[in-house]
């Protein structure tokens, strides 16, 4: 499984990593973390070269990024929400996958999406960005096998006060690795 999480920042998003990839490691099941502010990732120019040969004409960290995604059948998005919206990084990451997109390569992969916003649902809902991440998978042809949205996560590790939600969501990930 590739954890692909949208914040650099060691917050909420990458402890729900970690989370996700100590349960996946207590079964014996592979899951590599990719956090893409952390990486060299140029901006994808909208050249549309890699829609001939499936190949992105820059040298950089998403080459082992498309390769890794690429031989994965489960792929997990973690977003924190900033302004609605999903995190520039991961929306980077996204327009980079292009390579992908274009041959056909991420039909049918499954798609686990994650939003986590700062604020309470009625204030600045996750819903946005939960439905940027759907609206990438429907248009890849991937399949949304689970989504899922806390609130209130402003703080480091705000994210750990929902044990009972998280303990869940990790069972639901390990049916769908399984």
């Amino acid at each position: 499984m590739i954890i692909v999480v949208g914040s650099r920042r060691d917050g909420n998003s990458q402890e729900l990593a970690h989370l996700v990839q100590d349960m996946l490691n207590k079964e014996r099941i592979y899951s590599k973390i990719i956090v893409p502010g952390n990486q060299k990732i140029h901006l994808c120019t909208g050249c549309m070269d890699c829609d001939k040969d499936g190949v992105c004409d820059f040298k950089d960290d998403m080459e082992q990024n498309i390769e890794d995604i690429k031989n994965d059948n489960v792929i997990m998005f973690i977003t924190p929400t900033r302004w609605n919206l999903l995190s520039g990084d991961l929306k980077i990451f996204m327009d980079r996958l292009n390579p992908l997109y274009s041959k056909g390569l991420l039909r049918g992969k499954k798609l686990i999406a994650v939003s986590i916003g700062s604020k309470s649902r009625d204030l600045y809902s996750t819903e946005a960005s939960l439905s940027d991440l759907i609206s990438f998978a429907e248009a890849a042809k991937m399949d949304v096998v689970l989504d899922k949205q806390f609130y209130d996560c402003l703080d480091f590790k705000d994210i750990l006060k929902y044990q009972d939600e998280i303990s869940k969501f990790l069972l639901d990930v390990k049916q769908i690795v399984n």
